[in-house]
């Protein structure tokens, strides 16, 4: 029995497993709606600047740098 063609047989089986979820959690917007609105909800209404509960402003800080279009305001004030 060639082992090598097994490996290989294995690698490219579990890469297209792989390729398959992630085409899959990209493509299903339900999910991403779902997501995006508990993120959302999550964020203190009256200053989206001050970390909602569960992150320390460090980390909050962190993740608006990841959507300056949405959080311009808070950048601005923290340059």
């Amino acid at each position: 029995m060639d082992y090598g063609k097994i490996f290989l047989i294995v690698v490219l089986a579990a890469l297209i497993i792989a390729l398959a979820f992630g085409m899959w959690a990209v493509l299903n917007p339900a999910n991403n709606q779902d997501d995006y609105q508990k993120a959302i909800s999550a964020e203190n209404p009256e200053n989206i600047c001050i970390a909602p509960s569960g992150y320390t402003q460090e980390q909050w800080e962190e993740h608006m740098g990841h959507h300056p279009e949405r959080y311009e305001e808070c950048l601005d004030k923290n340059a």
